[in-house]
C-alpha cells in the first residue's frame, strides 16, 4: 500500500488544475496509478520505471521512460513539479536541482517521504536552493513540503555526484565496467552474483547452449561474465532505465552481442532459452518486497525452453526452494555460503 507521504502527494494531484505540471516518478510510485484514473489535468510523469510508466500510459497520463533524463524540457517551462524522494540520495539531489531550473518563478515543488527517508533535510536544502523558508510538516508517519520558488540561490545546488553521468569502476584489478548511483550494487561486485558465477563454472550443463537471458541484468555483471561461453543468442533485461543505459556501455566495451530489452520481470520477452541466470531483486523503493522473488520465479518458467537450466541466487532468509516447488520439477540447492543459497532449477 502506499505510505502517508503519496496518499498525500496523490491528493494533491487530485486537486491539481495546472496544465504545466510535471511528476518525478520512481519504484515508490509502484501502486499509485490505479487511485488517478480520475483526474482531469494530469500531470506529466517521468519515471526511470518501465513498469511504472506503463500503469501511468493506461490510466491516460503522457509518460516517458528514462533515467530522469530532462534535457529537453526548456528552463522555466513548468509551474508544479510533485516529487517523492527516492532512495538515493544523488539521484534525490539531482532532481531536486532540475526542480529549481525547471519551474517558473513562484512555481512549487509538492516534496514528501517518509521521516527516515531524510525527507526533513532534503525539504531544508531545497528551501535554501529556493530562496523561500519552508520546512517539512508532520502528516502521520511521513512529511510533506510545498516549496515556491521564489529567490533561486545557484551556489545552493545539492550534491548530485554527476548523477546523469556513468562513470567507470574498477572493484578489482580483473574486472572495469561502467555504472551509477542508484543501481543495486553500484560500484562494486555483488557478492551473490559472484558466488552465482562460481557455481555455474562449476556446474554448466555439457550439452550445447544456444541462448542465454539475464532477468534483471542491472549493470550487466552476470551476462559479461559469461562473455566466453559460446552462445549463440544473448538476452538481457531490466525494469531501471539506469541498468539498461549501463549495461549497453558495458556489453559494448566487452564486444558482447546481447538484445536488451526494457521490461518487468521479462514480460516482453518471447523467446524460451537454454540457460537463465537471475539474481532477483526483494526490494521495493525504501520497502522489502517478498512477492518479487515468486514474481522473477514465474517469469523463469515461462521464459526457460523445457529442457533449460535456470541458476538464482538469493538471500538465505527466501524461501525460494519451497516457492520454486511449485513451478518446477527440480529444485537443487548448489551452495550455500556468505548469506546466499544458490539454486539450479529445472522445469
Amino acid at each position: 500500500m502506499s505510505d502517508a507521504s503519496n496518499l498525500w502527494l496523490i491528493e494533491e494531484i487530485r486537486q491539481n488544475r495546472i496544465a504545466e505540471s510535471l511528476w518525478f516518478a520512481d519504484e515508490n510510485n509502484y501502486q499509485d496509478f490505479s487511485l488517478l484514473n480520475r483526474v482531469e489535468i494530469k500531470p506529466g510523469v517521468i519515471s526511470n520505471r518501465w513498469d511504472i510508466v506503463q500503469q501511468a500510459l493506461g490510466q491516460g497520463f503522457t509518460a516517458e521512460f528514462s533515467d530522469f533524463d530532462l534535457t529537453h524540457l526548456p528552463d522555466q517551462s513548468q509551474k508544479r513539479i510533485f516529487y517523492r524522494v527516492s532512495k538515493e540520495k544523488p539521484l534525490t539531489h539531482y532532481l531536486i536541482n532540475q526542480s529549481a531550473r525547471l519551474l517558473q518563478a513562484g512555481g512549487e515543488l509538492l516534496l514528501c517521504g517518509e521521516k527516515n527517508d531524510g525527507i526533513k533535510t532534503y525539504t531544508d536544502k531545497a528551501a535554501r536552493l529556493f530562496g523561500c523558508s519552508v520546512k517539512a510538516s508532520k502528516l502521520g508517519l511521513g512529511y510533506c513540503a510545498c516549496l515556491p520558488l521564489l529567490s533561486p540561490q545557484p551556489e545552493a545546488q545539492l550534491d548530485d555526484q554527476s548523477y546523469p553521468q556513468l562513470r567507470q569502476v574498477s572493484p578489482s584489478a580483473e574486472l572495469s565496467f561502467y555504472s551509477k548511483p542508484g543501481l543495486f550494487g553500484w560500484n562494486k561486485i555483488d557478492q551473490g552474483s559472484a558466488l552465482l558465477i562460481a557455481q555455474l563454472e562449476q556446474h554448466l550443463p555439457s550439452d550445447p547452449l544456444q541462448s542465454l537471458l539475464d532477468l534483471g541484468c542491472g549493470y550487466g555483471y552476470l551476462t559479461l561474465m559469461t562473455g566466453k561461453l559460446a552462445i549463440r543468442q544473448r538476452f538481457a533485461t531490466d525494469n531501471n532505465a539506469a541498468a539498461l543505459l549501463a549495461a549497453e556501455k558495458n556489453f559494448a566495451s566487452q564486444g558482447l552481442e546481447v538484445q536488451l530489452v526494457a521490461a518487468d520481470a521479462g514480460d516482453r520477452l518471447k523467446e524460451k532459452v537454454d540457460l537463465l541466470l537471475c539474481n532477483p531483486p526483494f526490494h521495493q523503493g525504501f520497502g522489502t518486497e517478498g512477492d518479487l522473488t515468486d514474481k522473477f520465479l514465474a517469469a523463469g518458467r515461462r521464459l526457460l525452453k523445457d529442457s533449460g537450466w535456470g541458476f538464482y541466487v538469493v538471500n538465505q532468509f527466501i524461501p525460494l526452494e519451497r516457492k520454486a516447488e511449485k513451478l518446477f520439477s527440480q529444485v537443487q540447492l548448489l551452495c550455500q555460503a556468505q548469506g546466499f543459497k544458490v539454486f539450479c532449477l529445472r522445469p
